[in-house]
This record gives C-alpha cells, structure tokens and sequence, in this order.
C-alpha cells in the first residue's frame, strides 16, 4: 500500500531554505520584533452598571428663594447612585409628598447640585475654568505656598459639593471631591496650588461629621503648609479644626531637645515694658 500521508512542510517546497528558515520581519520598536497589540481602552461596562435612562424623569428642587433651582433627573440613574434618593422613591416616603415625583433640597446648593448631575451622566467634573477666564497679572493672586484670593471658577463649590455628597450617601462622588483638592492642593492641573479657604472648611466642618476624612486633609493642609496670615485674616475656624491642627503639630514636632528653645535664648523677651 502506497502512503498518501501528507506531511506539510516537509515535502511542500517554499524555496532554498524551506519553511523553517522563514523568518519574522523585525518591527522597529516592538519587543522581539512582533508588533505589539495597539492600546485600546475598555470602556465595557455589565449591565447592571450601564446607566439607566431608559425610564421616568424625577424634579429635584435645590435651594430657597431667588437662588432655588429645578432640575430633571432619570430617577433609574440618580437612585442607582444614591442611596438618599432610593428612600425617597420608596412608596412609604414618596407618598408624603404633595408631588411624589418632586424632591426638595432647600439646605443644599444648586450650584453644587449642578455639579453632581454632570459628575451623574459624565463622571466628570465640571470644575476647571476656561483658559480665556484665568488671569496672567501676578498681581492679581497670591504665592503658590498660600492660600490664594481669587480661587478658581467654582472651588467654593467643591465644599457644598461635598457637602451634598455627603447627604445622598454617595460615596464615589465624595471621593471625587477629594481627589479634587488634592490635584488643587497639588498644583496638577490647573498648575498652581490651591488651598482650601477658611470658608470652605466652615461650611465642610458644618456638613460633616467626625471622622470625615476630607476633615483629615484639611488639617492636614494647615499644620504642613499652614501660614500665620491664614489664621489672622479670620480667625471664626471651627474650634475642633484648630484643635486638630495643634494636636498634629505636637504630635510631628521634632522633641523636645532638638528644638532650639527660645527661652535659653533670652529672658527679657517675657518681661513688660515700663511705660
């Protein structure tokens, strides 16, 4: 019997050298020479993280007075992300309500508000000003080591944003926040350090409880890069900031005995001077 086994590669001719001396083309710049997959993205999410627009709008109203705004929500997507908003849905709560489908904020701010329904449908936040809005005049801010005057477009929001954050129990968004000082804090971007106002840590001491861990950074940012001028242009700080503060610097201090202690120095920087 003859064998018609056929072995490819063996009897196959592709040339001279035959097929085991074909050679892979050498990319430049790709590791042992086979050109590496190109980068992509994976923005693949399960369905149960996809948002959810495919249902009824809710209106949520922020703020009293002149200032108070309205604003239409996917209630799928707002009550996927906050555990405030589910409760509210529910129908023992929702029905207390003259509208059940309306949801009063009057404490909050819409400003910070609007800042979360973005961060909601984008996961972004909208907080950078336009190149065309920043000032080039060195006269018109501070140093980079202190806290400067004229903070950027929307930094005073941050705080009520965290503030709201910490109302609709999301906790993500909260992080958000924070990452937002820290770029601020930083320098990386817009490029200068930005450091928290006395006002914003009134109004975050005033929305948080203890242990917050923003309340952390805060202080921080004061007892690293604290300036005696921040405390004196207003000295109306929470009193367990400050209390914080001088806790952590006890505790960072160098001891006792590398200090250089002012009162071996000299004596008569106590005494009062007669008239």
């Amino acid at each position: 019997m003859v064998d018609t086994t056929f072995d490819f590669g063996l009897g196959y001719n592709f040339g001279s050298s035959g097929i085991n001396s074909l050679k892979r083309k050498r990319v430049e710049g790709h590791e042992n020479g086979v050109q590496a997959a190109s980068l992509i993205p994976d923005r693949r999410v399960t369905t149960a993280k996809a948002l959810k627009l495919d249902c009824d709008i809710l209106t949520v109203t922020v703020g009293v007075g002149e200032d108070k705004r309205s604003f239409k929500i996917h209630e799928d997507a707002i009550c996927n992300r906050s555990e405030f908003f589910r409760n509210s849905m529910k129908a023992e709560w929702a029905t207390m309500r003259p509208d059940p489908r309306v949801i009063e904020l009057p404490e909050d701010d819409p400003e910070a508000f609007s800042l979360y329904r973005t961060w909601l449908y984008s996961g972004q936040l909208a907080i950078l000003p336009d190149a065309s809005s920043i000032s080039t005049d060195s006269n018109s801010s501070s140093s980079n080591s202190s806290i400067n005057d004229t903070t950027p477009e929307h930094y005073h929001t941050l705080a009520y944003a965290y503030v709201l954050g910490e109302r609709l129990l999301d906790i993500p968004f909260k992080n958000a926040i924070v990452d937002a000082y820290v770029l601020y804090a930083r320098g990386n971007p817009p490029g200068k350090r930005y450091y928290p106002s006395n006002e914003e840590i009134r109004i975050i001491y005033d929305g948080t409880g203890e242990g917050c861990p923003l309340r952390r950074l805060l202080v921080e940012i004061w007892y690293c890069r604290g300036k005696v001028d921040w405390i004196e242009r207003d000295s109306d700080l929470p009193q367990d900031f400050l209390a914080c503060v001088v806790k952590e610097l006890l505790r960072v201090r160098v001891s006792v005995d590398q200090l250089s202690r002012p009162w071996k120095l000299s004596h008569t920087q106590y005494h009062e001077k007669e008239e």
